[in-house]
């Protein structure tokens, strides 16, 4: 089963760090965060991202879960994913180039490192439902 490692964009943004920081999982394990800040889980075979957040009782934001409104959209930092082409929120160069995906229809296929709560980003936020 693949190890998901999680960091809110929520404290990204608090303490002023930055997305294209290479040590951000780093500095945030020496943080001393929150569970539903940052932290860990194992995504079972054909469950979602979001699905094995819900299990771990995390709460990040959810709303149509079909890949159309985009609210819990997150930046995978490291590792591969697979997620429904049929998503309608992302272009091909958002998932391709930025690393954009949404966890409601994604897969991790590796272990990954994934920034979740990105729909505050300047290119999203404009378009989340």
């Amino acid at each position: 089963m693949p190890d998901v490692e999680y960091l809110s964009y929520g404290v990204v943004e608090e303490r002023d760090w930055t997305l294209q920081d290479a040590e951000i999982f780093e500095r945030a394990a020496e943080a001393d965060l929150g569970r539903e800040d940052h932290g860990r889980m194992e995504v079972s075979n054909q469950e979602t991202i979001l699905d094995a957040a819900e299990r771990e009782d995390l709460s990040w934001s959810l709303k149509c879960l079909k890949g159309r409104c985009g609210r819990c959209s997150a930046l995978v930092v490291d590792g591969e994913i697979s997620m429904d082409a049929e998503q309608q929120f992302l272009t091909s160069e958002e998932v391709e180039s930025k690393s954009l995906c949404l966890p409601c229809v994604s897969e991790p296929e590796t272990d990954i490192k994934l920034v979740y709560g990105v729909r505050h980003l300047d290119a999203l936020q404009d378009r989340v439902k």
